[in-house]
């Protein structure tokens, strides 16, 4: 966070956000930031919680009427803190950046209030330093990126299970050219091969690798892969199929059909892209086959080059994102990476459009 202190800055007002924000600069320390109030279970550790209170931790823990024995209402604290990150946007200007320093529920609640995900089962709790971001155009808010912990250097704690890390390829000349390429081929452009260059030297381990059948997502597996680690070719971890679309750019798919075109990105009726490509819940429905898949081949950490629109289609399904929602995540950046943890509770969101290595 160096270099930031000129932001507009506030903390919850408990001790460990006060000094934590302290590294930041000078914050306002507000009790609206302060983490869920857990009544008589503050300071238990969950297998004392669960053998004291057996009745009420069987239950979903974030439901609206979850209760504490003395805390507080879920529904309440979802109430309290989304409240604060409004009144916090209403003091920004345009183009100024805020820092509010904080706690894990109270940033995985926020989080599930702008994506409209009231079971936030599917996401973990951020990392203790981590960076969830979000930006604000007008009334709207978008989670541009989700628990950016890379700065640790891996120490963190991770629930069980395989880390599939989902790696958008790097900048391509169709990119360039904001044209539809789902199953075309678009080589890396400079800038491209420079993204999977920083990759490649931002020292992740990976256990094993996987790769959409696209060159762009295969070049950018081999800025990070050594010739002695086998790439394994993935064909569902294509991109959404865009049909007669592919190879247009937007004003040119328009033209071509604008009734569609007015039904799918207007309307927001997730029809088959260009008539004969694919729906985004179809394209969500194949990333998470083959996510799946992989998770039961494969442990420990596994790099999975894939695509930018299919990524954000297979987030959406897990979050219970609808397609006309889908503005609440942005499509992953070039080589940004979105993790998902395969443990005993299923699918969990670890990350989302991490992108450190690329330094913005």
């Amino acid at each position: 966070m160096a270099g930031r202190d000129s932001a507009l800055l506030v903390t919850s007002d408990l001790g460990r956000t006060r000094t934590t924000g302290a590294a930041i600069g000078s914050g306002e320390p507000l009790s609206a930031w302060r983490e869920f109030d857990l009544g008589a279970w503050d300071g238990m550790r969950p297998e004392d919680i669960r053998r004291r209170y057996p009745d009420i931790t069987s239950r979903r823990f974030g439901s609206g009427d979850f209760q504490p024995e003395g805390g507080e209402r879920f529904a309440d604290f979802t109430v309290r803190v989304r409240s604060a990150f409004d009144a916090l946007a209403d003091r920004m200007d345009d183009g100024q950046e805020a820092i509010a320093v904080t706690h894990g529920g109270v940033i995985q609640t926020i989080v599930g209030s702008i994506i409209g995900a009231a079971d936030q089962s599917a996401m973990l709790v951020p990392s203790n330093a981590s960076l969830t971001t979000v930006r604000l155009s007008g009334d709207r808010a978008e989670v541009f990126s989700l628990n950016d912990d890379l700065h640790l250097n891996g120490d963190v704690a991770r629930p069980s299970g395989t880390r599939l890390r989902f790696i958008r390829h790097g900048e391509t000349e169709a990119n360039l050219e904001h044209r539809w390429w789902g199953r075309g081929e678009s080589h890396l452009s400079d800038e491209g091969r420079r993204q999977a260059t920083a990759l490649g030297q931002s020292g992740g381990a990976y256990d094993a690798f996987a790769s959409s059948p696209s060159i762009r997502a295969r070049d950018t597996a081999a800025a990070v892969a050594t010739e002695s680690e086998a790439v394994r070719i993935v064909d569902d971890l294509v991109e959404i199929h865009f049909g007669e679309w592919e190879g247009l750019t937007g004003a040119e798919a328009q033209a071509t059909d604008p009734e569609a075109f007015r039904r799918i990105f207007e309307e927001g009726r997730d029809e088959p892209r260009g008539s004969t490509g694919e729906t985004f819940a179809r394209a969500g429905e194949r990333l998470e086959s083959a996510a799946t898949a992989l998770a039961a081949d494969e442990s420990g950490t596994v790099a999975v080059f894939t695509h930018g629109g299919v990524t954000r289609a297979y987030v959406a399904r897990l979050l219970g994102i609808a397609f006309p929602d889908r503005s609440v995540l942005p499509i992953p950046r070039n080589t940004a990476h979105s993790e998902i943890i395969y443990g005993e509770s299923g699918p969990r969101i670890s990350s989302y459009n991490v992108a450190t290595h690329l330094g913005d």
